[in-house]
């Protein structure tokens, strides 16, 4: 759910600038909206302080080249919160990295399942993340996740995560999905790198 000051923000972007003022309003309107987001983020900016991560934001670490394991466990405690999804899509990209493997694939999973399908792209990105820390514990619920077909394309990044957890299971699953045009590329793919014989 989009708040007012986002509806706001996105109804100006749409319309067209016709002078200085209309200019001033979509800043005025921008700033509201980021204000929104920096007072949504402050509980978790504090936490991740507090564990040595120096941000001001959580996607000052999807930025970083730094590792921070520490932030971890308060990234994916943090991700079953209500937040704006503009702030949850930066913790679920900060999981995006090995030091998360094997501890937020469940998280981001109980994420993916609860988002709306029309948040396609906040839905990808969980993908994403999943393909980066996946482990052959998490295999079920994402088996789960891509034959389900009206999670349509954000199985992408799911369906190439299963080509790092090899079983006869994972095979025909892929092989299956060849079938689905949504995703049969991407389940080639997995093929291709599973290196199936089938």
């Amino acid at each position: 759910m989009k708040s007012l000051s986002e509806e706001k923000f996105l109804i100006l972007l749409r319309k067209p600038i016709k002078n200085k003022e209309d200019v001033l309003e979509m800043e005025n309107a921008r700033l509201s909206f980021e204000r929104e987001l920096s007072f949504d983020e402050k509980e978790r900016v504090d936490e991740l302080t507090s564990e040595g991560a120096t941000v001001s934001s959580v996607w000052d670490l999807v930025n970083t080249k730094k590792t921070y394991p520490n932030a971890i466990p308060v990234l994916i405690k943090h991700l079953s919160k209500k937040y704006h999804y503009k702030n949850k899509e930066g913790i679920v990209r900060a999981l995006s990295v090995k030091e998360a493997m094997g501890k937020a694939t469940p998280a981001l999973i109980e994420e993916y399942n609860k988002t709306p399908k029309e948040l396609a792209s906040y839905l990808w990105a969980i993908g994403n993340s999943v393909f980066t820390t996946i482990t052959i514990i998490d295999v079920e619920k994402v088996l789960e996740i891509v034959k389900e077909n009206s999670n349509g394309e954000s199985r992408h990044m799911f369906i190439l995560a299963l080509n790092k957890v090899r079983s006869e299971k994972v095979d025909q699953v892929l092989r299956d999905l060849l079938n689905d045009k949504e995703v049969a590329t991407y389940a080639s793919k997995a093929l291709g790198k599973f290196k199936s014989k089938k």
